[in-house]
């Protein structure tokens, strides 16, 4: 069994675009409102072609999934964290969450805590993206 985080978003296809762009987001799978499945729904629950029933995609190797809220009503993230751990003592883990916090940064996301040494991690940062998810990375 595992976990995996599930989130909401007014727009789904805006954050998938934005994760892909700026937090290197990869294998992304969607099934949107223009799928054939919905060709036949009542008119009460038809929905728009950009409409996201249900998404999946990764970050740093690890899946995440997500949707739309039903008529697209705004949602509150606050609160919703990623944390991406790793060795402190692998070079190469700690250039690949050095480079997606960077990216992330360089896209227009708000450094809530710098990349740095802490009195807890070696190498420790947190950003929130413009859906109000709040991201870090944590050496261990």
């Amino acid at each position: 069994m595992k976990s995996i985080q599930y989130f909401n978003f007014q727009n789904s296809l805006s954050a998938l675009n934005f994760y892909e762009k700026h937090l290197g987001a990869t294998n992304i799978n969607r099934l949107g409102g223009d799928d054939k499945m919905f060709d036949d729904m009542p008119d009460d629950y038809q929905i728009d072609k950009d409409f996201t029933m249900h998404a999946s995609f990764e970050i740093l190797g690890e899946t995440f999934y997500c949707s739309d809220t039903w008529k697209n009503k705004s949602i509150d993230n606050t609160g919703a964290i990623v944390a991406f751990t790793f060795d402190a003592s692998n070079t190469a883990d700690k250039e690949r969450a050095e480079e997606f916090f960077n990216r992330a940064v360089a896209g227009g996301c708000e450094v809530t805590m710098p990349l740095g040494k802490t009195e807890w991690s070696e190498f420790y940062g947190m950003f929130n993206d413009p859906y109000g998810v709040t991201w870090m990375v944590n050496a261990e």
